[in-house]
């Protein structure tokens, strides 16, 4: 038998770290859309904190869910929902779009940070729901197919519009997190 402690916390615990950054998202499911605000580190961009998840006080959280406070849910017939906290399941989601907060701040110095030259790529995704045009970031020396086989569950989209406008009414995010499961199809735009 185990002499260890058996540790016992309250749920809004894991909000304590001081590590913690409060993003505003905007997150598209199968079930409807919910608003809130999603978590991130200081050190990590939303789209790291989706695809790798995170650790507050040590223990790593977010792997299959998105944990989000001060939450309201727009359910498809038009109704609404307000919820302290939500978790939502990673495998149900289309997309997260950043209202703000999702970059690090701090320390923009280069110095120790490997940096991979970018090629933006306009394109078109379409899901189940939703046609979502705009700009895909691929690594320079990539092609749009090549990009779009990668390990992660979601890939950046920036410069979106989205059509038919979600249940908040919005249509424009500046940044998305697309999860690749989603995706029916990818087209690159003509010029």
């Amino acid at each position: 038998m185990s002499n260890r402690p058996v540790l016992e916390e309250s749920p809004a615990d894991w909000r304590s770290d001081p590590d913690l950054r409060q993003v505003e998202v905007v997150v598209c499911t199968t079930a409807g859309t919910f608003v809130g605000h999603a978590y991130r580190t200081s050190r990590l961009r939303l789209l790291d904190a989706l695809n790798k998840g995170f650790a507050v006080h040590g223990t790593h959280i977010a792997m299959d869910y998105i944990p989000m406070t001060e939450v309201r849910m727009h359910l498809p017939d038009g109704t609404q929902h307000d919820m302290a906290s939500a978790h939502i399941r990673k495998a149900s989601v289309f997309f997260v779009a950043e209202r703000k907060g999702g970059q690090p701040e701090g320390d923009t110095s280069k110095f120790g940070k490997v940096i991979v030259a970018k090629k933006p790529v306009d394109a078109r995704l379409c899901t189940m729901r939703h046609v979502l045009d705009g700009r895909l970031h691929s690594a320079a020396w990539a092609e749009l197919v090549t990009s779009l086989y990668q390990k992660e569950t979601f890939m950046p989209l920036t410069n979106v519009k989205v059509q038919p406008p979600l249940l908040t009414g919005e249509s424009e995010f500046g940044f998305m997190a697309v999860n690749n499961d989603k995706v029916v199809y990818v087209g690159e735009a003509v010029d």
